[in-house]
């Protein structure tokens, strides 16, 4: 098993946007391949989607604390 290491970093608002934006992006693409007809793949998918959904919950709560829930919004509407 590797050893579970940390890093600390800073990010201004449209920098976490970009990376939320890109974990949501990414979690769509494993969902879909977790629904595929290859078990292997689909049980592969459906792991790293439950991994990436606890990163992508704990940094938006953060970064909602920080700029304010908006910061979740990716359509490209206006606010």
């Amino acid at each position: 098993m590797a050893e579970l290491r940390e890093i600390s970093i800073t990010l201004l608002d449209w920098e976490a946007r970009y990376i939320l934006q890109s974990i949501s992006n990414e979690l769509q693409r494993l969902k879909a391949i977790s629904e595929s007809e290859d078990p292997d793949e689909a049980v592969d998918a459906g792991n790293d989607y439950i991994e990436l959904s606890g990163l992508y919950e704990s940094l938006s709560k953060t970064a909602a604390s920080a700029f304010g829930k908006q910061i979740t919004n990716f359509s490209n509407e206006q606010l």
